[in-house]
């Protein structure tokens, strides 16, 4: 879990929903600096409030966690085995 990753992704998902900091604070029941601290890495998202901020942001909570759509983390893990397969190949 990289925090500076996850709050990334949390901006960049808010941006995309054309919501401000404080429009999402809003909707959460939080102030916009304290979104504005999870969007720069100096503190998370508590747990009473992760899945409702899943939810404004159309994220799943294992999106949230690992900073990334499931997709792009599906992408780099194939990515990643190709490339292992690459490198086991030109050993033999």
């Amino acid at each position: 879990m990289n925090q500076k990753m996850i709050g990334e992704y949390i901006a960049k998902k808010r941006k995309a929903k054309n919501l401000t900091q404080m429009m999402l604070g809003e909707r959460l029941g939080v102030s916009y600096k304290t979104v504005s601290k999870w969007e720069n890495a100096k503190c998370m998202p508590d747990y009473s409030i992760v899945e409702s901020l899943c939810q404004e942001l159309g994220i799943t909570i294992t999106e949230l966690m690992n900073g990334c759509d499931d997709q792009q983390l599906h992408d780099n893990q194939a990515l990643s085995v190709d490339l292992l397969k690459r490198i086991q190949h030109l050993e033999q």
